[in-house]
């Protein structure tokens, strides 16, 4: 029963972010802090108009207004399902892989923020 509640608790975390990611969306709503203190789009600015757009099924216009989607789509999807499927056999295995691959992680990560980064400070669809 323990792990019925945790995987209903992770599950019900997971939706209150869409939620708050769609009501965002909705009423076009710009929270981003670095935007709004020195005027230049995030590596994560339009990050969600391209999950929006990548949903709607338009992969190049979801590339245009953030490059980051599609990879951390793919990401969260299968943290997702591997998490909840050590919980259900009573395994670590995501822990391990992270802790194993976390250097090589970290690296990647950086990278696709300074390219993201590159190309959010060139984009004008972003707070133009």
């Amino acid at each position: 029963m323990e792990k019925k509640k945790k995987i209903i608790k992770y599950i019900t975390i997971n939706i209150l972010i869409f939620v708050v990611i769609c009501l965002l969306y909705k009423y076009n709503k710009k929270i981003c802090l670095v935007y709004n203190i020195f005027k230049i789009p995030c590596s994560g600015c339009g990050l969600t108009r391209a999950i929006f757009t990548l949903a709607n099924g338009d992969i190049k216009e979801s590339i245009k207004y953030n490059i980051i989607a599609i990879p951390l789509i793919i990401f969260y999807i299968l943290y997702n399902l591997i998490y909840i499927l050590d919980i259900i056999q009573n395994k670590n295995r995501l822990d391990k892989w992270i802790n194993k691959y976390k250097k090589i992680l970290i690296f990647v990560t950086i990278i696709i923020t300074i390219i993201s980064e590159i190309k959010n400070i060139l984009n004008p669809l972003l707070y133009n």
